[in-house]
């Protein structure tokens, strides 16, 4: 594979599918990758990833200062930070530029924050094994929820579906999110009510992430609910620690969440907060497709 751009008649682009949190093609998380031969209007980016159709897209800028420049677009606007974006694209770059090299350290920045990411990248045969250090997490509301069934009447769920022995909170590591504890009936949430993002930006969250507290099997939409995310690398490190926080692991263990049974396209992410209270999370990423755009 190459990731060289050429322009002739228009803009010659080439992308290329991955699929991530999975070991093999058309599991996990599908993901468009995008390299970019110079600034695109961001209209156009929108409409791009609008035209594939994934959870997400992101758009990559040739390496600069030893980082490569990135952009990820939902089919609705641009993202400060997503996760299976950023550890899909450091698989691919480890492909293109190091194919024979076993590990490969990449360094991603995001151009709508500037903020720099570092992952390192494992071959493993067919697919690769990448480690994003997200840094640490912040607790944005400590107390979003005071009226639980108002919350349930948004999620087709009841109030004694949710585990009040857990206690909900808002945490980010770039991408806010209200943290969900439910007990059982995880089969059945959905966003069912308009509204949703209204609510979520008045407790400081940008979405919500479910997950089940005795399985650690997790579940996120759109604000509209009408798209559900297989696999979700930008909100499970702030689950994960979450989860540390309250005691349910211990720092320095690794903590195993599925996610993306629902939507027949199961996928694991695996995270940990380290010592220095920094968050790591770890997918594997499996190679599909690639081709070439012309804008």
């Amino acid at each position: 594979m190459t990731c060289e751009n050429r322009s002739d008649t228009g803009i010659r682009m080439n992308y290329y599918h991955v699929d991530v949190f999975s070991s093999r093609p058309l599991s996990g998380n599908g993901l468009t990758v995008v390299f970019l031969p110079q600034e695109t209007d961001p209209q156009t980016l929108l409409r791009i990833a609008q035209e594939f159709k994934q959870f997400e897209t992101v758009f990559v800028y040739p390496e600069r200062d030893g980082a490569f420049p990135i952009r990820i677009f939902t089919v609705q606007e641009e993202l400060p930070f997503a996760g299976h974006p950023v550890l899909g694209t450091a698989a691919l770059l480890h492909e293109l530029t190091a194919p024979d090299s076993p590990e490969r350290k990449i360094t991603l920045q995001i151009k709508s924050t500037g903020r720099s990411l570092s992952l390192q990248s494992l071959k493993r045969g067919e697919y690769m094994t990448v480690e994003m250090n997200q840094g640490k997490a912040s607790v944005v509301n400590p107390d979003p929820v005071q009226n639980v069934r108002e919350l349930c009447e948004f999620l087709h769920l009841t109030p004694q579906d949710i585990d009040d022995s857990y206690p909900m909170r808002v945490v980010s590591t770039g991408l806010a999110y209200l943290l969900i504890p439910v007990k059982r009936n995880l089969a059945c949430a959905r966003i069912r009510k308009d509204g949703f993002e209204a609510y979520l930006a008045e407790r400081k969250a940008k979405f919500a992430y479910f997950f089940q507290t005795d399985t650690l099997e997790c579940r996120t939409w759109d604000n509209s609910g009408m798209y559900e995310d297989v696999a979700t690398g930008s909100a499970a490190g702030p689950l994960v620690a979450y989860l540390v926080s309250v005691g349910a692991y211990p720092a320095e263990t690794d903590v195993t969440l599925r996610q993306g049974r629902f939507c027949g396209r199961p996928g694991t992410i695996t995270g940990r907060v380290g010592r220095n209270g920094d968050v790591v999370i770890r997918g594997d990423v499996s190679f599909f497709a690639s081709g070439t755009l012309l804008n």
